[in-house]
């Protein structure tokens, strides 16, 4: 080989390989590594958020599950249940919670816990949302040291999340419809509520209450509460009263306290109280007097009230019988405010309802029940024992005026419903009372009345007595007015006197007899009597129909006769309205009726049917008149001179008009046969400003249709729509005219128009 050729020879020595000093590390171990870190800091984060583990005894968990069921504080999950289990006694469930660490302050031993479940009752309703949830339980923080171990509640407290204030106890010997959560109200304001309701020591039922934090400096040693009822009905001789606490209060019924009088001190916990059953219960609170009775019907204890000026002031707390003194023994307390009304010489009288003979009294008590009425002494002493009596001053009064009173007898065929007792005014003021009523030796009815000492001078020879209803009804068109004479009337009856006399008569002496009115308005009649004859009384009744001018009432049917084929009504005017029984005076009954011209009367289907009056021009006074058949008083006020209208036959009614020349001037107000049955007779009014109209020549015809010709076909066309169903009359005095026609006037009636006729 030469040296060329080795020269181009390429070497086969590579070389020595030598491994670095610098480590390597493999990218796979980098993901391991990271979730090794991201565990351990789980576990770290876990570890870090678990707080203390407590336990808690329940008497049971319903809903309870280890590993499932919160712990829940103010609505944040602050725990969980890690494990259930029955305590060694086997009478109780130990439930144990893992508390997260942000709620490691609810381990203090004055945390309260419950498990929240569903309540639905009056009173109220919690837990709703663990219907879905499911069971949990819930904390109140409490003070106190560190603890873990805790006595569970069977109950959600009623105040969830802050701590009670102030707790205390109110007792009474039964409360029957208070229960947990009764709200507890201090001058209409809801400041706490029922806690728990057991029954005490002594056998009293007991309320533990709850007041709030912010209010519980309202409750002082003074402090005084009372049921506040859901809603109260208060019955008295002013009316009916009903009072509504509010909805809350409605379903639950409620607790109210105040002060009244002196403020006392602020409570501590587990004060006691004792409940009243009402305000003024609670408010009758001072200390007790005695006061001893006779007798002592109607005393209920904790309920009869005592009374000054018809005000209540205080209530009897305790009724007793003193067996060997034979009295009844009652413990009143007064209202503090008026415990000075307690003087040595003060009187107590025991009103009750009482009806005898010499009068009734103490009627309000049918309502208000039985009362001690006080009337205060003058002595400067107080006393705390005293003796009531059952009869009041007003009764002792009343019979030292009757006693100096005036007897005298009131006759009547047949007396009313009155009782002895019942009373006797004059001019609306209480002027005597009944004594008795008796038989006379003639049998006729009669009572024996005395009048008071102060109205013996009102009593006149002269002066007319009448029974008080015990209502009255006045109405007319729009107005229905409903009276009630009094408590006394309503219920035994009563009797009323005046004069009605232009001037008093002498005065009355013990031998004087009055006899007795049905009412008022026949008193009132002073004036001679009046007969005026209808052919149709339609409805007038003796002592209830009136007369009445110009729509007011003026007088009164006394008497309603019927004669053969018409009838006869005799009446009175009040005095003052003789005016109108002049010669030419009208009379009308008036009632209700409805036609095409209107209604008139209507009134009268509420009042009854009465006369309307239209006084008389004569110079001289008539005691017997005439009455109209017409129920319209405007055409009664119109009505002039009466004539009749004969025809064979006629569709003329009454209401039919009577016109002249187109002119309504009449009316026909009836329509009858003659005494023979040959002849129809229509009586017809003519208005006053007519009559002269009317002359003894003038002619009548049947103008309820026209008539009219086409060739020699004659067409008669009734006119009902324009004269009305009861036809029309037209006449007309033809020629000369005859002297003026007299009153009771009898004129033929022709078919057709007389306008052409000579």
């Amino acid at each position: 080989m030469t040296p060329e050729t080795e020269s181009h020879t390429e070497p086969t020595d590579h070389g020595t390989v030598k491994r670095s000093r610098r480590a390597r590390v493999s990218f796979a171990w980098i993901f391991p590594l990271l979730a090794a870190s991201a565990a351990a800091w789980l576990l770290w984060s876990n570890w870090k958020a678990k707080g203390p583990e407590i336990e808690i005894n329940f008497k049971d968990a319903p809903g309870i599950a280890a590993g499932k069921s919160l712990l829940v504080y103010r609505g944040v999950t602050s725990g969980k249940v890690t494990a259930v289990r029955l305590n060694p006694e086997l009478n109780g469930v130990i439930v144990t919670v893992r508390l997260n660490a942000f709620a490691a302050g609810l381990a203090r031993a004055e945390t309260v816990f419950w498990i929240d479940q569903p309540v639905i009752s009056l009173s109220q309703i919690t837990g709703i949302e663990s219907i879905i949830q499911g069971n949990s339980i819930h904390a109140r923080i409490g003070g106190g040291d560190f603890a873990t171990t805790f006595i569970g509640n069977e109950e959600a407290p009623i105040a969830p999340l802050d701590r009670p204030a102030l707790t205390f106890k109110l007792q009474a010997p039964e409360i029957p419809f208070l229960e947990r959560g009764t709200p507890v109200y201090h001058r209409g304001v809801a400041v706490g509520a029922v806690r728990d309701k057991v029954l005490g020591e002594n056998g009293k039922t007991t309320l533990e209450v709850s007041i709030d934090y912010d209010h519980k400096d309202f409750v002082r040693t003074s402090s005084k509460f009372w049921i506040l009822p859901s809603t109260s009905l208060k019955i008295s001789t002013t009316g009916i009263q009903i009072d509504m606490a509010g909805l809350n209060a409605l379903v639950q019924g409620g607790i109210a306290f105040d002060e009244f009088g002196t403020s006392g001190e602020v409570i501590e916990d587990g004060h006691q109280f004792d409940l009243a059953n009402d305000e003024f219960a609670a408010r009758a609170a001072g200390s007790p007097i005695e006061v001893v009775f006779d007798d002592g019907q109607g005393l209920v204890s904790g309920s009869t009230r005592v009374t000054y000026l018809g005000q209540p002031i205080g209530l009897v707390r305790d009724v007793r019988l003193d067996e060997a003194a034979q009295t009844v023994i009652t413990s009143v307390a007064f209202d503090p405010s008026y415990a000075h009304l307690a003087r040595a010489d003060t009187i107590f009288t025991l009103v009750r309802p009482s009806i005898s003979l010499s009068g009734v009294s103490g009627l309000e008590t049918l309502i208000t029940g039985p009362y001690i009425a006080v009337k205060p002494g003058t002595a400067e002493s107080q006393a705390t024992q005293f003796v009531g009596r059952s009869v009041s001053d007003d009764e002792w009064n009343k019979a030292a005026s009757e006693s100096e009173g005036l007897e005298v007898t009131i006759t009547a065929e047949q007396l009313p419903s009155i009782s002895a007792g019942a009373p006797v005014y004059y001019r609306g003021l209480l002027a005597g009372s009944v004594l008795q009523t008796e038989l006379s030796g003639e049998n006729v009815p009669s009572m024996r009345v005395v009048i008071h000492r102060e109205f013996r001078a009102a009593l006149r020879a002269n002066s007319r007595f009448w029974r008080v209803p015990a209502t009255s009804i006045s109405a007319g068109p729009g107005v229905l007015d409903v009276q009630v004479q009094g408590l006394a009337a309503l219920i035994q009856g009563g009797i009323a006197f005046d004069v009605f006399d232009a001037s008093p008569g002498a005065a009355a002496t013990s031998a004087t007899s009055f006899p007795l009115f049905a009412n008022e308005q026949i008193v009132a009649l002073v004036s001679p009597p009046i007969r005026i004859q209808f052919k149709n009384g339609r409805g007038l009744l003796a002592g209830k129909s009136e007369l009445r001018y110009l729509g007011v009432p003026i007088g009164l049917v006394e008497q309603v006769i019927t004669k053969k084929g018409s009838l006869e009504v005799i009446a009175r005017f009040r005095a003052g309205y003789d005016f109108i029984r002049r010669s030419g005076a009208t009379f009308g009954v008036v009632q209700a009726a409805i036609s095409l011209k209107g209604i008139t009367g209507i009134e009268t289907l509420v009042s009854g049917v009465y006369i309307d009056c239209v006084p008389g021009t004569g110079t001289e006074f008539s005691d017997a008149f005439v009455g109209l058949e017409t129920a319209d008083p405007q055409v009664l006020e119109r009505a002039g001179m009466e004539i009749f209208i004969s025809a064979p036959k006629t569709m003329v009614l009454p209401g039919a008009q009577i016109v002249y020349r187109d002119t309504q001037v009449g009316e026909v107000t009836d329509k009858a046969l003659t005494a023979d049955g040959s002849q129809v007779l229509l009586t017809v009014r003519i208005d006053k400003d007519y009559e002269h109209l009317v002359r003894e020549n003038s002619r009548f015809w049947d103008a309820s249709a026209i008539e009219a010709s086409l060739g020699f076909i004659k067409l008669k066309i009734p006119t009902g729509t324009i004269a009305g169903p009861a036809g029309r009359v037209a006449f007309v005095t033809p020629g000369e005219p005859g002297p003026p026609a007299r009153a009771g006037s009898i004129f033929a009636l022709f078919p057709k128009s007389q306008q052409k006729a000579k």
